[in-house]
């Protein structure tokens, strides 16, 4: 009998391993982890349960981003439920059940033929982690064994950030790029790129020169697959920032609010022109006025490094922000105000890079001050 009052029954192929199985369940009691009742459901069962009524209720109730969620689900039905520790007891899961699956899918390869790479294999792992986490807290299992075993080796690091000349030859691009604006805004404000494509000029007053960022452009996948193509199609939303640091306003540079007014008065042009233009509130539009397709941002800003010869990602524009309010004087405290970090360490320890002319400046203030303690 369990504390509960519930009745637990034990089996084992003889005597022994019964009795076994019996002082195994009483000692989990008196250690006071959970003990299920009835049936123990696989890893699988308890993943799709987790994924298709769990997480999509934390979706639908705000508490987590549909794209993440999106992102749980392609994981895990990839790399997860087609393998061997699906079928394991969700409750007999052990570590090296873990390390065996690690080890598996590292060796695996793609429908394409391409190995599993460490970084895909430990977003799932993560995946599953967070399941178990959500089941612990349930008290449906008494320990989480994804938690005890590391992600594989091999997890990306943050890119190293641009060097001074390589920035220079970017910005020389960039500025004679039919996206300049998009491109200037992202580096002076250091916006997300959803968070750039989603800003309205009803939430913009230039002569004010602020914007209140409100909400991001997304690219969301259903999460009922085609039943002729087995895929899931794509569309664009505009989704609500999640937190209040992210529906921040942001005061606007001087000369990009200039940009913007030149920008606008060619946006009017162009939509004057146009034969349809469905938003004219978007201050970043398609040639009819729809949102902009965030992956077609992704390819337009790779065609500018390449043209710069620099391997540098759009997202390292919101790192190069950082770095170059802090080389221009703003602290730590005004950069992660800007970027809309909940955490400062955040933006210390991942987000602002410090050249080589502040390292170099930093040395020769140094400089000064050791001269006068020595009297040289």
């Amino acid at each position: 009998m369990l504390p509960s009052g519930k009745r637990k029954v034990v089996y084992g192929d003889d005597e022994k391993a019964a009795l076994k199985a019996r002082r195994t369940l009483l000692a989990e009691i008196e250690a006071g982890r959970p003990v299920t009742v009835g049936r123990d459901p696989t890893l699988g069962e308890h993943l799709r349960w987790w994924l298709d009524v769990f997480v999509a209720g934390q979706v639908e109730a705000g508490h987590l981003d549909e794209s993440t969620a999106d992102s749980y689900r392609e994981k895990i039905e990839i790399h997860v439920l087609p393998t061997d520790i699906a079928k394991a007891k969700r409750n007999r899961l052990s570590t090296e059940d873990v390390r065996a699956w690690q080890r598996d899918r590292l060796r695996a390869s793609s429908s394409r033929g391409k190995q599993y790479s460490p970084r895909s294999v430990g977003m799932a792992h993560g995946a599953v982690r967070r399941a178990l986490n959500d089941a612990m807290r349930d008290e449906l299992i008494g320990r989480n064994v994804f938690a005890l075993v590391p992600l594989p080796a091999g997890q990306s690091k943050p890119a190293a950030p641009p060097s001074e000349d390589d920035a220079a030859r970017v910005f020389a691009e960039m500025i004679n790029d039919k996206r300049r604006v998009l491109w200037l805004t992202m580096l002076a404000l250091g916006p997300r790129r959803g968070e750039a494509l989603g800003m309205r000029w009803s939430l913009t007053d230039l002569d004010k020169a602020t914007t209140r960022l409100h909400k991001q452009i997304r690219r969301v996948r259903d999460a009922e697959a085609n039943p002729e193509t087995g895929r899931r199609r794509g569309r664009l939303v505009e989704k609500q920032l999640k937190t209040s640091e992210s529906r921040a306003t942001l005061s606007l540079p001087a000369a990009l609010v200039e940009l913007l007014r030149e920008h606008r008065r060619e946006q009017v042009a162009a939509r004057l022109a146009a034969r349809v233009w469905l938003d004219p509130d978007l201050i970043f539009a398609t040639r009819v006025g729809t949102p902009i397709e965030p992956r077609g941002v992704n390819r337009a800003w790779a065609a500018v490094c390449k043209r710069a010869d620099v391997a540098m990602k759009l997202h390292d524009l919101r790192h190069l922000a950082a770095s170059l309010a802090f080389a221009e004087g703003a602290s730590i405290k005004e950069v992660q105000s800007m970027l809309r970090h909940t955490r400062q360490a955040t933006t210390a320890d991942i987000y602002v890079h410090v050249f080589e002319s502040v390292r170099k400046g930093t040395a020769d203030k140094m400089d000064g001050v050791l001269r006068k303690i020595v009297g040289a």
